[in-house]
Parts: C-alpha cells; structure tokens; sequence
C-alpha cells in the first residue's frame, strides 16, 4: 500500500502529468484529432513552465507556512520534543554508512537547540521501508555531533500519520500530551493537524525562512524555468495533497 501510495502520487504530479500530457497529445495525432492534441500539447508546456518557475516555489512555500508566534517560555510549557524523521542516504563518511541528509540535519539542530533551553526530553519518529531505523541513526548522530540522548526511539513509522499515531502510543504511556513538534515548514501543518488527532497539544517548532518578506522584490530570475524548481514544487504540491486529503 505504501508503494502504492507512492506511485499514484508520483503519476499525478509533474513531471510525470506532463509527460502523460504529452503522450495523450501523440495519440491524439495519431488518431486524427488535432485540435485535443493541440489543447494536450498546450496544456502540458503550460504545466511544466509554471512548475519550473523559482516564483511557484515561493508561493506554494508561502502557502503551506504559518507563524509559530513561540518563545523559549512558551516552549517550556510543554512535557516533551518530538522530531519527525524525513530519510536516510548513504554515507562514505567514517562515522557510519547511514546519515541522515541535510533536511533532517537542520530539524535536528533546532531540536538540539530547544533541548538545552527547555531541558525536556526528546522522541525522534521514523523508519524506513527497507527496515532501517531512521530513529536509531538520529539518536546516534543526536549524542555524536550535538551531545544530546533522545529518551524515545519510535521505530515503526513511515508516514507522517504513523509518526503521530505511534508517537502517541509511547508518549500516552508517560502521561505526556503537550509536545514541542518539530518538522520543516512546509510540512508543519499537516503534521500539527495529524497530532492534533491523536490527541496532543501541539506547539509548532518550524525550521525554514519563514514566509517571504514582501520587501523581498521580485526580479525576472523568478520566471524563468529552473530545473532545481521542478522538485521543490512537486515536494510542495505532494505537501499540499496530503493536507488536504488528511482535513477533508
């Protein structure tokens, strides 16, 4: 289901819809409908420019980011830290095969950082569905570089719904229900209303830029199509699927 899940998000985002686009416009040719391969064809370049566009990137961002409006005191009001995974890659540095990759680096940090200010104990959520645990390699990279020791390690997750749904599982043990989330911000909203679900008060901790200041101009590298912008925004619409699909 998980692989299944994965495929169909993949087909209905671009790249892949533009390449289905263009394949449906070629058919249409074929089959002598000029005007629908016309349209197809249309469609699809239109597709891919705006989703190519650094300028898309910034709004889809923009729009899936909401202040957090914390402080270090509000913070301390919670019972504990939970750190959403987001991956492994492999590693040719001496320290171990597995690392986690800079997404994760930076919740990290934060976490560390927030740690140190509130003293209260952290829960790191994730695997991976080749078995590896993405809790455990955090946890060792946690006490490496950053000198903390996570309380918890949830083990079974590879979703953000498990991550709250586990996460849960653990914590209602301890008689915890306020927690201190931390994820990026782009991906804070629908984690806060997942554990929200289950039951926690939730009090954002979001790593990013923030939403872009409206002093920030705009100039014409905005629109004009980047491969890197291609990713960021199938990240960010896939984001935004999945908000929508958990609240309605």
């Amino acid at each position: 289901m998980f692989e299944l899940t994965k495929l169909i998000t993949a087909l209905i985002l671009p790249p892949a819809n533009v390449i289905i686009l263009a394949i449906f416009a070629l058919f249409c040719l074929l089959f002598r409908c000029p005007k629908l391969a016309f349209f197809s064809a249309l469609l699809a370049i239109i597709t891919l420019y705006i989703v190519s566009l650094p300028y898309t990137a910034q709004k889809l961002s923009d729009s899936l980011t909401t202040k957090d409006n914390l402080s270090v005191e509000d913070y301390r009001q919670a019972q504990a830290i939970v750190v959403l995974g987001g991956g492994l890659r492999d590693s040719s540095e001496l320290y171990n095969s597995l690392t986690v990759p800079g997404l994760v680096l930076e919740r990290m940090r934060y976490a560390a950082y927030l740690h140190k200010e509130t003293e209260l104990p952290i829960l790191i959520s994730g695997a991976s569905p080749n078995g590896n645990s993405e809790a455990k390699v955090i946890a060792q990279e946690f006490f490496t570089f950053f000198g903390v020791q996570p309380k918890w390690l949830e083990e079974k997750a590879l979703n953000t719904v498990e991550n709250a749904k586990y996460s849960h599982e653990i914590l209602e043990r301890e008689g915890i229900s306020k927690i201190i989330l931390i994820t990026n911000q782009w991906h804070m909203q629908r984690s806060k209303l997942l554990f929200e679900k289950e039951g926690f008060t939730v009090l954002p901790a979001s790593v990013g830029n923030g939403i872009t200041p409206e002093s920030y101009d705009l100039n014409y590298m905005h629109f004009v199509p980047q491969a890197g912008a291609i990713g960021a925004n199938m990240q960010l619409l896939k984001e935004w699927l999945g908000y929508w699909k958990e609240k309605f």
